[in-house]
């Protein structure tokens, strides 16, 4: 496949002037007889790795779209805005966005972009130019959305030099919490299983907004959790009746497996179970209660958490995993995207 180039060229004086006057028809290129297809900003192909909430195939099929601002400086002017929530969408081959925009010399651009570019109704996305901050007010975990920002170094067009791709590494804004039950046979007997009746988890809050002011390096922001604390009568985060293999059942669905980095002061598990040799009419139930302060201090961003447990005479945590929650990186011609 030909790669495309982007060069940084020289334009008219008077171009530039607009520019620095604010024109907003210069973002826009009107009068592009003067900038050819090679100084456009293009966006390329975007692949995610299999283990995430949001996959390759999600993310490629027609219709997906994420969102982008950008803004430019003048050596010490004022930050201009060249995209301003711009959706960027795929039609299944190749990423676009409505009016082209171009590079101009001598200019350093800033760029910051979030994923999925359709949110619920209640969620703010804000972005202050002068800092090239995001921020995300009001976001409910509980919507499954798998949320997910860039923001890459801010990028200067040298003029005559080819100017290549914009890299975005996109990183994940929420923490991903999953909890693996499994029978003991060693303590249960050959084919004796528990049987999880009902599994919730409370004390956590599900709404927060999210800062991008430190969201740099490796950092990835700042979450302040907000809305009630869920009681134990919250059926929000609960799971239906599954018995559990030997080597382990996952107790929550998918769509439940999200949530607002948070600390964990307040935050239990709780498991009522009964097993499957006991009358099927009228089981002899159990309830166990975890607080998971006890495993973990709190949820990070961009990190997933495996909690996995044993069913004998009653539950016994095993030590929890963490990891960097990664994505496969992204090499497109135009667009590479690291999710």
């Amino acid at each position: 496949m030909r790669k495309e180039l982007y060069f940084c060229r020289l334009l008219p004086f008077a171009a530039i002037v607009m520019l620095a006057c604010g024109c907003s028809d210069t973002s826009s290129a009107e009068g592009g007889a003067e900038q050819d297809d090679a100084m456009r900003m293009r966006f390329g192909t975007a692949r995610v790795d299999t283990r995430a909430v949001v996959g390759t195939a999600e993310l490629q099929v027609a219709g997906s779209a994420f969102s982008v601002w950008g803004t430019y400086r003048n050596g010490t002017s004022d930050p201009v805005t060249v995209f301003d929530g711009t959706r960027v969408t795929s039609d299944g081959a190749k990423w676009t966005y409505d009016v082209p925009r171009y590079w101009f010399p001598t200019f350093t651009y800033d760029f910051r972009a979030l994923y999925p570019a359709d949110l619920p109704a209640g969620v703010s996305v804000r972005f202050a130019s002068d800092e090239a901050r995001l921020s995300v007010e009001n976001f409910d975990a509980l919507s499954g959305i798998d949320l997910l920002a860039a923001s890459p170094a801010a990028v200067t067009c040298v003029p005559g030099k080819t100017m290549g791709p914009v890299n975005l590494d996109f990183r994940h804004l929420l923490s991903r919490v999953t909890f693996v039950g499994r029978s003991d046979e060693q303590h249960l007997g050959t084919g004796r299983r528990g049987v999880s009746d009902r599994a919730v988890r409370y004390g956590i809050r599900t709404t927060g907004s999210w800062s991008g002011a430190s969201f740099t390096g490796t950092a990835s922001g700042a979450w302040t959790p907000t809305g009630p604390v869920l009681g134990a009568d919250a059926d929000l985060y609960s799971a239906a009746s599954v018995e559990l293999a030997v080597d382990g059942t996952k107790l929550f669905p998918d769509d439940r497996t999200l949530f607002i980095p948070q600390d964990l002061s307040e935050a239990v598990l709780e498991v009522t179970f009964h097993y499957n040799y006991t009358d099927a009419d009228s089981p002899l139930q159990f309830t166990s209660r975890v607080a998971l302060s006890t495993v973990s201090e709190r949820w990070e961003a961009g990190k997933s958490y495996r909690y996995p447990f044993s069913i004998e005479s009653h539950i016994f945590f095993e030590t929890p995993t963490v990891e960097p929650w990664q994505y496969a990186p992204v090499n497109g011609p135009d667009f590479n995207v690291d999710l």
